[in-house]
């Protein structure tokens, strides 16, 4: 009966370690292997979307600086030719700009931004180069202005945008591929902003 115990632990401490490592290869694949190079010492061009150094799809990560302050301006990343791997802007003096991911030239996973003073402005998640589930943005005080919902890459549920200061400008839902609720046009007038006004 001890043994069987034994045993049973020494198999879930296997599975755990081949789960924990399985999962740290594929989250790493190509990502960080890939060589670093300065933009100043490299020759990239662009060709129908692909990168390339001495006439040959690049791979590897690159590095700008800012010109005036040598702050660093974005990390890049291609796999042969393609972007590929986390790619990140910053504004001067290292403040964040951009966040997001890219796989084999397809947007992947999620693109975080913010705006010069630190706010976040917005938060995407891509799944195969489209849009899937929640996005939302912020304007620069920090105030949610939209919230869109996203399957396979199109308009899916609940949908709303406000203006800076939180009145609601559009708020509908996409159900089946039909648009049902306020659109926020030009010729679309909230009815209680018309009925209740003094």
């Amino acid at each position: 009966m001890a043994h069987q115990a034994q045993l049973r632990n020494k198999i879930f401490i296997v599975a755990l370690v081949a789960l924990a490592f399985g999962c740290r290869l594929k989250y790493n694949e190509g990502l960080t292997e890939l060589p670093l190079f300065n933009s100043e010492q490299l020759s990239l061009t662009m060709n129908n979307g692909l990168a390339f150094s001495a006439g040959k799809p690049f791979s590897g990560r690159i590095f700008s600086f800012y010109q005036n302050t040598k702050d660093t301006a974005e990390i890049v990343g291609f796999l042969n030719g393609r972007e590929h791997g986390e790619w990140k802007k910053f504004y001067p003096a290292d403040k964040k700009k951009e966040v997001r991911y890219f796989k084999n030239g397809q947007k992947t996973g999620s693109y975080n931004a913010w705006w010069e003073n630190g706010n976040k402005q917005l938060e995407y998640i891509f799944v195969d180069d489209e849009y899937e589930g929640t996005c939302k943005e912020w304007n620069e005080k920090g105030e949610l202005s939209r919230i869109m919902n996203y399957s396979k890459g199109q308009e899916e549920g609940e949908q709303k945008w406000w203006y800076d200061g939180g009145k609601i400008k559009a708020n509908y839902v996409i159900k089946d591929g039909r648009r049902y609720g306020l659109l926020g046009t030009k010729n679309c007038i909230n009815v209680s902003d018309s009925v209740f006004k003094n």
